[in-house]
This record gives structure tokens, sequence and C-alpha cells, in this order.
């Protein structure tokens, strides 16, 4: 600037202010133009509420509270058993199919209707059924150790959706940000609640480190093998692999819990190089024995209450 004009000094800062000036006016050829000060937002769908608007998240404490105070206190003298269910990807309702479907069968044929509960991400679900979320869990959990007794009675949870690369269960609803469920907030949760006796199944590809997570002489974990095209995790018809084999055959057929778990095992391995997964800890096994034992007695009342009611 301080140099003496050269010959054809304004041909060259032409040509130069023209070379600065292409790649801005080109760049939003090549890349986003949306605002950085503004966040993108996820997809909703119209035919329901926003789970982001202020009336759903006023009115999701009405349902969560509502189920939990339907839940019965544990039934002294007996093992009783009690149910979570947890679907936590509203992006497919297979598994919200999956986990009403698993939640039915442990209703009908373990005679649970007071003793279960259904944690559910879903669109269609919004102002009747609490949402799936970590916060939700750790309250229900809370509420469920509150109503049954610790030394004697048993918990059992059932976990679909999809997973992340490190096995934590996926948790969505757009447009909220929810915190995924990983092994060790699920391990966390259990022993802050004080839950002693634990059955875990959970039906997510990559889940194995639940299993590592949460072993334990007073647990049972079993969950799924394999990526989304095979194995335990693969969906088809509304149901995870998994799912169909453990609760739309083996546990609302069979008698004995442990029999129902190794036969879903061996069902949901056939055909497929990995399927599911199964540990069972030595005190947790005589546990089982009790629950089926508790069942045995309840059945003959419960056949004289259907014929009636048939």
């Amino acid at each position: 600037a301080l140099v003496p004009a050269g010959r054809h000094r304004w041909a060259r800062a032409l040509a130069g202010g023209l070379v600065l000036a292409v790649p801005i006016a080109l760049a939003p050829l090549f890349a986003p133009d949306g605002s950085w000060w503004q966040a993108q937002s996820a997809a909703v769908d119209d035919r329901y509420p926003n789970p982001a608007s202020e009336p759903v998240l006023a009115a999701q404490q009405t349902p969560l509270d509502d189920a939990l105070a339907a839940l019965d206190d544990e039934t002294p003298g007996e093992t009783d058993l009690y149910f979570v269910g947890f679907a936590g990807d509203a992006r497919d309702d297979a598994y919200l199919q999956d986990m009403q479907a698993a939640r039915r069968a442990m209703d009908e044929r373990w005679d649970m209707r007071d003793r279960s509960i259904a944690l559910v991400s879903s669109p269609s679900t919004l102002l009747d059924t609490p949402m799936a979320t970590v916060t939700h869990l750790r309250e229900t959990l809370k509420e469920v150790a509150a109503a049954i007794n610790a030394e004697e009675d048993v918990v059992m949870i059932y976990l679909a959706g999809p997973s992340a690369g490190d096995g934590s269960l996926s948790v969505a609803l757009p447009p909220l940000e929810l915190l995924p469920l990983t092994p060790a907030a699920l391990r966390a949760l259990l022993d802050e609640a004080g839950i002693v006796w634990r059955i875990v199944v959970v039906s997510s590809c990559n889940s194995g480190a639940f299993a590592d997570a949460l072993k334990g002489d007073t647990t049972l974990v079993m969950t799924a093998v394999g990526d989304g095209r095979t194995g335990g995790c693969a969906v088809s018809n509304g149901s995870t692999r998994l799912g169909a084999a453990l609760f739309g055959e083996a546990l609302s057929r069979g008698d004995s819990l442990q029999q129902a778990f190794e036969a879903a095992k061996a069902s949901t391995d056939a055909g497929a190089p990995a399927g599911a997964q199964l540990f069972i800890g030595k005190d947790m096994e005589q546990k089982l024995k009790e629950l089926d034992r508790g069942r045995a007695k309840r059945s003959p009342c419960e056949s004289r209450m259907n014929h009636r009611r048939f």
C-alpha cells in the first residue's frame, strides 16, 4: 500500500478482489449455509403433540404417578415377581410392540397385572403412558423397591431397543435430547434402589456389556447377541427375536422359569451364528424355584377364576 503505484495496479486489484469473492459466493454449493446459532430441529410427527411442548411435559408426571400408585405391595411370606418394561426408542414402533407383548405375556401367564409397569417412548402414548427415560426408570425402581420385600421378591426388567456402539441402550424421542441407558447406569439405579434379586433381559444389539456390568450371585442376565440382521436383536413382524422366543413362547408356556430361559436361548441361537447369552447366578437358581412354587400354588385358584369368567 505504501509503495509507489506500478503499472496495471487497478487490474491487479480487481483480479485479487475476484479471487477473494469467488469462494464466498460459491460456498453454499459446497457447505451447509444454516445459521450456526440455530440448532437443527428433529422431525416431529404432526399427528401427535410435540414431546417438547409444555403441555406434554406437564402432563407426563400424572401417568407415571398413576402407574406407580397402582403397584400392589408384596405378599408376606411369598416370593413375588415384579416386571418393569422399558422401550426407549420412539423411532421404531416395533420395540413398543415387542415390550407390550412381553408385558401382556407376564401379566396373563404369571398373574402380574398389579405388579408390572411399562415405560414407553412413543408419540402415540405421550399423554397416557410414562416416557421411557433414565429419570423415570430411577423413580420406578425406587417405588418398586418400596413395594417389595428386598430379601424375598424378584424384580424383572425388560429392555428393548437399538443400541449404541458401546452397548448402551438408545433412548430417543425427538426433539427431546435424552440420555442413553448404559450398563453402568442400570447397575447404579438397581443398587441405589436396594433391589437385590434381579432378572434383566436386554433385547438389543451389542448388549453383552449389560451382562458384564450386572453379573452377580442374585442376578439372572439374558442379552441378545448379533447385529440388527441376525441374532437375538433382529426385528421381524413387530418383535425382536429374543423377545418372541422368551415371552411369546418359552415363558408363556412353561412352568419352570429356568427352563424357560434356557429354552428361549436355544430357540434364539437356532439358525444364527449368535443369538443370546444367559447368565444365572448361583443363588438365583434357588430363587427361581421359589417363584415356580409360588406360581404353582396360585394356579388352581387362577383356573377356577378363569372357569367362572368364561
